[in-house]
């Protein structure tokens, strides 16, 4: 039995499915500051354009409070200060996606230092807004999609966006090795309904894909079935 922290209530039985977060190769051809600061922007309008859809169809299924999270990424996407130091990173000859991954890694290891759980949640929603960034101009999905009916979705971390492809239909629960109660991933799965434990401590060792377990949101447990 491994242990972690029971994020969201109820029992599931389901085969693992470790979800995966493709990671976009970062290429750092340089195209001019022009064209690069044009490439971000364009990116900006369609990320915030993506999260607002995103936003409008989960309060429908979550509701206002729990799915006005992504306007507060839409938010961070805006905020003067990050799209400050991009621009900057770009006019010192950075591409886009690397000058997106530079700048939003300080705010994220600045807020991460805190003592604050609140403050910490901020880092996780800039990664998320940094990834989607990132996804964009490399013209990337952000995960594999296709879950089979019955899975127990495990990975080491999910951001808030991985919504996105949590089908109540095919989910049944969610296992994670890092996250706590109050992330904002946590608050949509109890308002989707679908079971979480998070902060497993080698999940992705200790089971593999195609595992069968038992997952109790309640005690915060997942057990083998053999």
């Amino acid at each position: 039995m491994l242990k972690g922290i029971a994020a969201s209530g109820g029992f599931a039985v389901g085969k693992i499915f470790v979800l995966e977060q493709l990671k976009p190769e970062i290429k750092s051809h340089f195209s001019g500051e022009k064209y690069e600061t044009e490439r971000f922007e364009n990116a900006l309008e369609e990320y915030c354009r993506q999260t607002e859809k995103t936003k409008d169809s989960l309060r429908r299924i979550v509701g206002k409070a729990e799915a006005d999270i992504f306007k507060g990424h839409i938010f961070i996407a805006k905020d003067p200060n990050i799209n400050r130091d991009i621009k900057r990173k770009i006019s010192m000859g950075f591409n886009a996606e690397m000058a997106a991954e530079s700048a939003c890694e300080s705010y994220i290891r600045q807020f991460l230092k805190s003592e604050s759980e609140l403050t910490r949640q901020r880092a996780a929603d800039i990664k998320d807004v940094k990834n989607g960034f990132i996804n964009i101009l490399c013209g990337n999905e952000s995960f594999k999609k296709t879950i089979p009916f019955g899975s127990v979705l495990a990975a080491k971390e999910l951001t808030p966006s991985a919504v996105n492809f949590l089908d109540r239909r095919r989910t049944a629960a969610v296992v994670t090795e890092t996250g706590s109660r109050a992330s904002h991933l946590a608050l949509l799965v109890r308002a989707m309904g679908i079971p979480a434990v998070l902060s497993v401590e080698g999940l992705l060792e200790k089971l593999k894909p195609g595992q069968r377990v038992i997952v109790d949101g309640n005690k915060g447990e997942v057990i083998e079935i053999n």
